[in-house]
């Protein structure tokens, strides 16, 4: 017995071969590519959780650091004469419970009135800040050229 193939026969044996490893190899990749996938969104989750951590300590540096600011405003002032020693006192001590807050992990505002943490700062308040710190600027240079 003998069997004849010609060589159009045999390219398209070879050809169908070659589709059904091709559709193997394929559906093998994509069902490595969905647990990649998955391992991907609980790495994004996490992501997610440690930014959001960074976002609220970050609000809390803001805060402790105005408070830092206030209080060396307030002694350059008690030192230069122009507020009084109590006002110096009361912020140093409002600073250091905002940092003890920061290391404790616990949010506290000495004065009892907000939640550091749920403060948000707006556009109003900024303006604001840069125009007191553009007045206290003034008052200092005003007070240079006095000497």
């Amino acid at each position: 017995m003998s069997v004849t193939i010609d060589i159009k026969l045999f390219l398209v044996i070879l050809l169908l071969i070659a589709l059904i490893v091709l559709v193997v190899y394929a559906v093998l990749m994509i069902r490595k590519l969905l647990v990649t996938l998955d391992r991907a969104n609980k790495v994004l989750s996490d992501v997610e959780v440690i930014s959001e951590i960074a976002a609220n300590r970050s609000q809390d540096i803001d805060g402790i650091i105005g408070n830092a600011s206030d209080v060396v405003y307030d002694i350059s002032d008690a030192v230069a004469g122009n507020a009084n020693v109590v006002s110096a006192v009361s912020s140093a001590a409002k600073a250091a419970a905002s940092i003890k807050g920061a290391f404790s992990g616990k949010d506290s505002d000495p004065d009892g009135d907000e939640d550091t943490r749920s403060r948000r700062r707006t556009k109003t308040d900024k303006k604001a800040d840069k125009e007191e710190k553009k007045a206290a600027a003034d008052s200092e240079r005003k007070q240079r050229r006095r000497r």
